[in-house]
């Protein structure tokens, strides 16, 4: 959770990010927008791409209760979906920054690790050995894949509903979920 602080610096660049080219920005802007002096910001951040992927961080887990639980995987999609189209202007700006220290790192991450757990979990309650190997590649896959349909999204115009997204999205992970349950309950019939 956000000291007051860092919520009045997470709020104050999430307003310059939508109103102000992302080169523009920098640490006096966001203070002064945040009406706090400029050496309190390195306190809590590093640099503006600290506080990007902390407001994906705290917003995410704040919306998501769920993320890593098999059962509840299309409850966590369409939060996570929902958490994107309230901050569409935002993170069409901030999905589009390709520099070091992205952004977009910080939420593949965070999806390569949610995704891992959602697929473990899914061993557990179906009762399957999902291969190890095979679990961090359906991380990397599915994470990436996540993220280039969102950034699509984000740069559609006019832009679909978010509804449409997210069936796309829970029709592509139920297929691979179905897939990887059916060739572990029956691993020769799907082999020949």
């Amino acid at each position: 959770m956000a000291t007051k602080t860092q919520q009045r610096i997470i709020d104050a660049t999430k307003q310059l990010v939508v109103s102000e080219a992302f080169s523009e920005i920098n640490v006096t802007s966001i203070m002064k927008a945040a009406g706090l002096r400029r050496q309190t910001f390195y306190d809590y951040y590093r640099d503006k791409y600290d506080v990007l992927g902390d407001i994906y961080q705290h917003e995410i887990d704040a919306a998501v209760q769920y993320c890593g639980n098999y059962r509840y995987w299309t409850r966590t999609l369409h939060t996570m979906l929902a958490y994107f189209a309230a901050n569409a202007a935002f993170y069409a700006v901030v999905l589009r920054i390709d520099e070091q220290n992205a952004p977009e790192d910080v939420i593949v991450s965070h999806l390569h690790r949610m995704i891992g757990q959602i697929l473990r979990d899914m061993g557990a309650a179906e009762m399957i050995v999902v291969d190890p190997a095979y679990v961090d590649f359906l991380q990397g896959l599915l994470s990436h894949a996540f993220v280039a349909a969102l950034k699509q999204w984000l740069a559609a115009t006019p832009r679909p509903a978010v509804a449409t997204l997210e069936a796309q999205l829970n029709t592509f992970v139920a297929d691979g979920f179905a897939g990887t349950l059916a060739r572990a309950k029956h691993p020769i019939a799907l082999a020949e």
